[in-house]
């Protein structure tokens, strides 16, 4: 199988990349991002795109992919409001279009966030664009949809930047657990849904959370 994963250097997508990587029945997994990487493994291809907005470059890539892993994102406070609104639907938009033409058979896992709204009905932005995101992918003519809902996510091996979020809620995820999931078990989940290839779902975190504690390649 042939895997494609997005956002592959952030906290969630990193985890999602190595599993990918150590996972049997994937035997090709493409990375998509903007630089270099200095990764180095034997099923891996790294390729460098600038245009999230039009992905017509790579869609040879994209048109013999059997899944995609998309864990590209950004905290809404680290960019303007415009460009948060760019990075979490326009990008994902543009990638549903050379998708939809070019691959309609893939199974596409959406890494979103609990409290999503798809009506946009939220009083938080982050939620209703996420919500949005979510919408294109169910409106979308895709084989498989698989949307992953955690709410604080507690990073793994990878180090990542101390955000005010991560400050705010790990001393509080360490007293009360089930308000998030671990980084490493995010992506543990995210994997097997891919690889099972089962109906359209979406996975809140209470779900992801029992999930987790099942080994890789379990759902097969």
């Amino acid at each position: 199988m042939k895997a494609i994963v997005f956002g592959g250097t952030g906290m969630v997508g990193s985890e999602v990349l190595q599993l990918c990587l150590n996972t049997p029945e994937i035997t090709q997994v493409v990375m998509v991002g903007r630089r270099r990487t200095s990764l180095s493994h034997p099923k891996l291809k790294a390729v460098e795109h600038q245009d999230f907005l039009d992905f017509a470059a790579i869609e040879s890539e994209l048109a013999d992919a059997d899944i995609c892993y998309y864990c590209l994102g950004v905290y809404q406070w680290q960019v303007s409001q415009v460009m948060f609104w760019q990075i979490t639907v326009g990008y994902f938009e543009a990638l549903l279009v050379s998708l939809e033409k070019v691959n309609p058979d893939i199974r596409l896992c959406l890494f979103s966030a609990q409290g999503a709204s798809p009506a946009e009905k939220s009083l938080m932005m982050f939620a209703n664009a996420k919500g949005r995101a979510e919408a294109k992918l169910n409106a979308s003519s895709l084989k498989g949809k698989y949307i992953f809902r955690p709410g604080f996510i507690a990073p793994g091996k990878v180090e990542t930047k101390q955000t005010l979020s991560i400050r705010l809620f790990k001393p509080l995820y360490k007293l009360l657990p089930f308000i998030g999931i671990n980084a490493p078990h995010l992506a543990n989940v995210m994997v097997n849904t891919g690889l099972a290839d089962g109906a359209d779902k979406v996975l809140e975190n209470g779900e992801m959370r029992k999930l987790s504690k099942l080994p890789l390649n379990s759902y097969l």
